[in-house]
């Protein structure tokens, strides 16, 4: 028989409803079920086509409660899950990384998430996390271990300067730059 004891709190940890609805905000704040066209192509709830190209047409087509559904239940395997982010205590740090993941990339989110860490934790004299992109055991502790409002600030800040760089590096893109940066700071 386990011993419940000895298992962390769940209750301490961030959750994937509230990070959910957190993205949501900057996907379809009115949860209208509005698809949009970019570089990403059509795009639902957060969901890209171009990274999803599986997806049945039903998904941009069809029901939005049904589209909604799916697109939570694939942002928590997809974007949640991988990037660890249950087991973060801060449910603002857990939110900002769940965001920019669905936004930019888990590998993205991840680098950037382990940079903030190493620019915090340098003061410490705490060992320096390698930037792998691969949110880990390492990266795990090192997040929960660092001030949750200047990880998030800092996370914020590390955001922006990747939009203002993919702006930079693909005009095409520059249209996108005002709602990242205003993403970028939430």
């Amino acid at each position: 028989m386990a011993d419940f004891a000895s298992f962390p709190d769940l209750a301490n940890f961030a959750s994937f409803k509230e990070a959910f609805h957190c993205t949501m905000q900057h996907e379809d704040p009115h949860l209208s079920g509005v698809v949009t066209t970019d570089a990403g192509g059509r795009t639902r709830f957060g969901i890209a086509q171009k990274f999803h190209p599986d997806l049945a047409e039903s998904f941009f087509t069809g029901n939005l409660e049904d589209a909604l559904a799916l697109a939570e239940e694939m942002e928590e395997r997809d974007y949640w899950r991988p990037m660890r982010l249950g087991e973060i205590a801060s449910q603002s740090v857990a939110s900002k990384l769940f965001d920019m993941g669905v936004n930019m990339g888990i590998h993205q989110a991840g680098h950037l998430a382990q940079r903030a860490a190493n620019a915090l934790l340098q003061s410490a004299g705490l060992p320096h996390l390698e930037e792998d992109g691969v949110i880990g055991s390492a990266t795990i502790a090192a997040l929960n271990s660092a001030d949750p409002k200047h990880l998030h600030e800092m996370l914020c800040q590390l955001s922006a300067e990747f939009y203002r760089h993919v702006a930079a590096n693909n005009p095409a893109q520059a249209v996108n730059l005002a709602g990242w940066l205003k993403r970028a700071a939430a």
